[in-house]
């Protein structure tokens, strides 16, 4: 992804010092300025392999470090956050969009393939965005359903 690295920010889930322990082990509930590091840049797209360079790590350690559950948990955190600051750009510049296409469609404006193009893109980012997390919320809520039936076999219904 290139040598463009974002910057580094705190994450709201993270407690306490940014830094290990005295004796290096990382607390439960704190992760270390590396850590962070690797949060935002794999919650960014970027590789193990970039990320790895640009922490000074292996892509091998960068693997094992995001499947800790604290650092899968923020990085997830930090996606959805970048989701939803996505949305809410496209979301704001949704209805001039819309007006912009119909506007062109009526003849009120003229139409250049690059204002439709933009303007289609928006239209339907912004709609895709909308309904993957309308299915993200509905996901969520049927595990929760699944989870609350103890004693219910999965979708193996017992078999193996």
């Amino acid at each position: 992804m290139g040598n463009d690295e974002p910057p580094v920010r705190l994450l709201e889930s993270v407690s306490g010092s940014d830094l290990p322990d005295e004796d290096g082990a990382d607390s439960d509930d704190v992760l270390n300025a590396l850590e962070l590091r690797l949060v935002e840049l794999v919650a960014a797209g970027y590789s193990y392999e970039d990320t790895g360079a640009l922490i000074g790590r292996s892509p091998r350690t960068c693997r094992r470090w995001a499947k800790r559950p604290e650092i899968a948990q923020a990085i997830k955190a930090r996606a959805s956050e970048q989701v939803a600051g996505a949305r809410a750009i496209l979301a704001s510049g949704m209805s001039r969009a819309a007006r912009s296409l119909v506007d062109m469609s009526d003849g009120k404006t003229k139409a250049d393939s690059a204002t439709v193009s933009a303007a289609r893109c928006v239209v339907e980012a912004t709609a895709k965005l909308v309904e993957m997390e309308e299915l993200q919320t509905r996901l969520s809520e049927l595990e929760a359903a699944l989870a609350q039936q103890p004693g219910q076999p999965g979708f193996n219904r017992g078999r193996f």
